[in-house]
């Protein structure tokens, strides 16, 4: 088949058309980003327990005092190579404190009052920490609370606890979970263009292990790229169900991320995946 002159140009017309926006999204192209990957514990250790199944230690590895034994299983998932901790916060009467870290098993425990989430924050100061809180008021409680708060701390909660931060808390980057699924969403739309869209400017992105393919445009070093240039932190988790992330529980799933990724990456059993990714 011999083609006509203009079906010639059009076919190369097309196939630089083609070329080029293969090399506008390859990744290849845009500088390994600086940084490794953050590991992010779901929740805190397994404390340390005597015979009777109280707990015996309040730390274990982590700094170099004692505090409440919800804070101190904390401490022992950050002392378990964890560079990001996620610390539930809850209202308790007037008081806002840590829920609960771990099954209290004997009387002694069960009569322990719930740690101040002052404690927290005074205790776990090497991690960054995604502070998790549901309900205006307790956001509205931890925006008033004293204490510095690490510049790259992050917080998580419903709605009404995102919009209650932007008053009380304005320099804290909040999230929701559907909201930073979203953002992902939406790149996928505009990212053919390269462009982030500006409701995931300053923000956080959601994504899965399922979505590391090739719509998410210029995966992996180009993307980073854009959502460095955007401000944007990247979380990657096994899956998001029902509102819930679902960290990585294997170690086989860190091979699916690319080994340039210098983002979130949420673990659910960081006391085995932790030392593992660490050596």
């Amino acid at each position: 088949m011999i083609l006509s002159r203009n079906q010639t140009i059009s076919l190369l017309f097309v196939a630089a058309l083609f070329f080029g926006f293969t090399l506008f999204q390859a990744s290849w192209l845009a500088e390994k980003p600086v940084g490794n990957p953050k590991l992010v514990a779901d929740h805190a250790a397994e404390p340390v327990r005597d015979t009777a199944g109280c707990v015996a230690s309040a730390n274990s590895g982590y700094g170099g005092k004692s505090f409440h034994p919800d804070v101190g299983a904390l401490q022992s998932a950050a002392g378990a190579k964890a560079d990001a901790l996620v610390v539930r916060l809850q209202m308790a009467g007037r008081a806002l404190v840590v829920a609960p870290q771990y099954n209290r098993l004997c009387p002694a425990d069960q009569k322990r009052g719930p740690a101040l989430a002052t404690e927290a924050i005074s205790a776990l100061t090497r991690p960054d920490r995604i502070w998790q809180m549901t309900g205006a008021d307790t956001a509205r409680a931890f925006g008033m609370l004293p204490g510095r708060r690490n510049d790259r701390d992050l917080a998580m909660g419903d709605a009404a606890a995102v919009a209650a931060l932007r008053t009380y808390a304005p320099k804290l980057r909040g999230f929701t979970v559907s909201g930073a699924r979203e953002c992902g969403s939406r790149y996928r739309l505009t990212g053919l263009w390269g462009v982030v869209p500006r409701s995931c400017h300053g923000g956080v992105m959601l994504l899965s292990l399922d979505d590391l393919s090739i719509t998410l445009w210029g995966w992996p070093n180009r993307f980073l790229a854009r959502m460095k240039e955007a401000d944007v932190r990247v979380i990657i988790a096994e899956d998001v169900v029902d509102g819930n992330i679902m960290g990585l529980t294997d170690v086989t799933q860190y091979g699916e991320i690319a080994n340039s990724f210098n983002g979130y990456i949420w673990v659910d059993n960081i006391e085995e995946l932790g030392p593992a990714l660490r050596r």
